[in-house]
């Protein structure tokens, strides 16, 4: 029997996904804004660059609005019409930005963890990341949106291929017509109208492995940095000082749980949705878990920056309690008695 109530539960999550995380990234982006530079060096702008693309991709996911659909030979990222008011093409277009905003946070997430690994073990080479260089990689970044953009838009667009398998499925699932919904993705296999043979569908074979070798590269890069700079900060004696240390403790603290927030509530699960249909498995509870997920993922990023980095947390604490300004009432009427 078809229903449509975990699509509605996954409205409400956008909603509230896109309110706290917009609110907490502005948070993070007045915080971070104040800290003088001498700080966090060039990473200022990193963070500021990581909180304004967290912005820019938790509003391509409202307005896009996706759902996920999962079949034993493909997936599909779909929107409904009547909830998003696009026609068709629009529809897919607002799908296809929201995929490429996966594929800009895996080269951000990669470039934090390169900082990192360079602000540690090879300070001297800091300088890759001066404003100088910033069109460099600020053009990785919009490569990597782009590929996945075109591809998702170009090459995993609806087809009568996939028209085949989704329609009879929506009508089954989310009693939805065909134009009802606007969706992109992918398909393994299909069969061969002339001969009734099972064939894989190449277009979506190609994409699939160009988004697996950026997942895998940027997996793999993070996990080396990552490795790498733990196990310097752990050899770290007094040659450096105190507040150093620390710092780059809580940056790289920080670092790995706003990594380990995704790769579960988003790149673990896209993982499976990506490999599920090529092994001819579905999962009801998958499909129902992801579009929520990645909804509400984008408002615990900020919150780790702020709870983790002391300066911050602090920060916050004292405009909370109004700490600082009984200090300087303390300090005030101090001076008036002497």
């Amino acid at each position: 029997m078809c229903s449509t109530i975990w699509l509605e539960v996954t409205v409400y999550a956008e909603i509230i996904g896109f309110v706290l995380s917009v609110t907490l990234n502005l948070i993070l982006l007045c915080l971070i804004y104040e800290m003088p530079k001498e700080t966090f060096g060039n990473y200022k702008y990193l963070m500021f660059s990581f909180s304004i693309c967290g912005i820019y991709y938790s509003c391509c996911d409202y307005w896009s609005k996706p759902n996920i659909h999962l079949s034993e030979v493909s997936f599909a990222v779909f929107n409904i019409r009547k909830v998003t008011g696009f026609n068709k093409h629009l529809g897919v277009t607002a799908l296809s930005i929201y995929c490429g905003c996966y594929g800009m946070m895996l080269v951000l997430l990669t470039t934090h963890f390169y900082y990192r690994f360079l602000s540690v073990l090879r300070p001297s080479k800091l300088s890759r990341f001066s404003m100088r260089n910033f069109p460099i990689w600020a053009l990785l970044v919009l490569i990597s949106y782009f590929i996945w953009f075109s591809l998702t838009y170009f090459v995993n667009g609806s087809s009568s291929i996939k028209d085949e398998v989704l329609i009879p499925e929506f009508k089954r699932d989310y009693c939805m017509q065909p134009d009802d919904f606007s969706y992109v993705g992918i398909q393994y296999f299909y069969t061969d109208p002339l001969t009734g043979e099972t064939k894989m569908h190449i277009p979506s074979l190609f994409s699939i492995t160009v988004f697996t070798c950026f997942m895998t590269l940027s997996s793999g890069s993070m996990t080396y940095f990552g490795v790498k700079t733990y196990a310097h900060l752990n050899e770290l004696t007094m040659m450096t000082s105190v507040d150093f240390r620390e710092l780059q403790n809580q940056l790289f603290r920080t670092l790995v749980i706003q990594t380990l927030i995704p790769s579960v509530f988003m790149y673990l699960p896209v993982g499976c949705t990506f490999l599920f249909p090529l092994f001819g498995l579905t999962s009801e509870a998958m499909r129902n878990f992801v579009p929520i997920s990645v909804a509400l993922y984008l408002c615990f990023e900020p919150l780790v920056a702020m709870y983790f980095i002391k300066i911050f947390r602090t920060r916050i604490i004292e405009v909370v309690t109004c700490l600082k300004y009984k200090k300087r009432g303390q300090v005030s009427s101090m001076q008036t008695t002497t």
